[in-house]
């Protein structure tokens, strides 16, 4: 933020919030004509240099950052027809105590805009703010394709090689924690970490070849892996041990008996069994957790990806112009996607879509 805006903020009084995630709400009235509103938001925005992630025509919000480019505020800006416009702050994070940050932010925004507002209208920017808002809202620049890139082909969706290569992977990382765990020192929620993330990656890479992207089924065979993956530590580090030790009339469920009775110790601290258990719960649920929303990402941008970049662009400018999804669909078929799956493949790349969107305002 350059030194003119640093002096705005200076001198607007601190306002302190008290909540789970403070806010801060204020309001204003303005003389612009209705048009230019949201084209000055978004300017006021970009001179502060915060990113935008959602706006239409009565609203804008956007993110501010903190030290380190850390995202710390949401604020959200809304115009009525009655030229007022009210101005929140949220602070991202759950500190219960904002020290006036929130009424700070939306103290300078109000300042930037009534400030531009007067400079703009002098100079007769806001008229080039309200044009280019408008090519932009209303795709006056987008040429409809007189044809559309044909639909790639993919291999139909194979369930069975989804649950194989996941177990393999599941296996393969048992094996690995197993022998971590015995020839070095076991760090609980370090391993877990690297778990699900590498878990999460891999298998992803997996569905992506078997092109099997039903999320629900997704997770049942995750959950499954999770559990093969336990029980393949635990057995190869039962094999690890006897072996070491020479102690092989000692059985599996020997092994684990005694695991039992020896318990966790935690320093000098021994939790005994039920720490022990739910150890073991905790390394199956927490890299279960990490793994899905990596697979998440990375399924989902592999959706949008399967759709040609100008086949998504045409499907969305169809929806922006308030066509019904019939109405795209039959629109598609006239420019060679008229198969339903390839059809369906648009919708579901075009939910993606706003689901990241939807995210990235959150």
């Amino acid at each position: 933020m350059n030194l003119e805006y640093e002096n705005l903020r200076a001198a607007i009084k601190r306002t302190h919030s008290f909540k789970y995630k403070p806010e801060f709400t204020e309001s204003f009235n303005t003389e612009l004509k209705d048009n230019q509103i949201i084209p000055l938001i978004i300017e006021v925005f970009e001179k502060l240099e915060w990113p935008i992630v959602f706006r239409d025509n009565k609203s804008v919000e956007a993110k501010c950052q903190g030290d380190f480019s850390k995202l710390v505020g949401k604020l959200t800006i809304k115009k009525s027809t009655s030229n007022r416009i009210e101005v929140n702050s949220k602070s991202l994070e759950g500190n219960f105590f904002d020290f006036g940050k929130n009424s700070k932010r939306t103290g300078l925004f109000i300042a930037l805009f009534k400030k531009l507002a007067v400079e703009y209208k002098d100079s007769g920017k806001l008229d080039a703010l309200e044009l280019e808002f408008e090519k932009e809202n209303n795709w006056s620049d987008y040429e409809i394709p007189s044809e559309l890139p044909k639909p790639k082909e993919f291999k139909e969706p194979n369930f069975v090689f989804s649950i194989i290569g996941g177990a393999i992977i599941a296996i393969l990382f048992g094996i690995l924690i197993a022998f971590l765990t015995v020839n070095f020192t076991y760090f609980i929620g370090v391993y877990e970490l690297g778990i699900g993330i590498g878990i999460g990656y891999l298998f992803a890479q997996v569905l992506k070849e078997t092109n099997y992207l039903e999320f629900r089924p997704i997770q049942c065979i995750l959950g499954g892996m999770m559990i093969l993956m336990f029980l393949t530590n635990l057995f190869t580090q039962y094999q690890f041990i006897i072996t070491k030790n020479n102690i092989l009339e000692l059985g599996f469920f020997d092994f684990i008996q005694l695991r039992f009775e020896s318990g966790l110790s935690i320093k000098s601290l021994n939790t005994g069994w039920i720490g022990l258990t739910l150890s073991w719960i905790f390394q199956m649920v927490f890299p279960y957790l990490i793994a899905i929303v990596k697979i998440a990402g990375i399924t989902s941008n592999y959706t949008i990806e399967k759709i040609p970049e100008k086949v998504l662009e045409y499907a969305i400018y169809l929806f922006t112009m308030e066509k019904s999804e019939s109405e795209v669909r039959a629109a598609l078929a006239q420019k060679g996607w008229n198969k339903k799956k390839d059809q369906d493949n648009v919708m579901q790349a075009i939910a993606e879509v706003s689901g990241f969107q939807q995210m990235n305002r959150d």
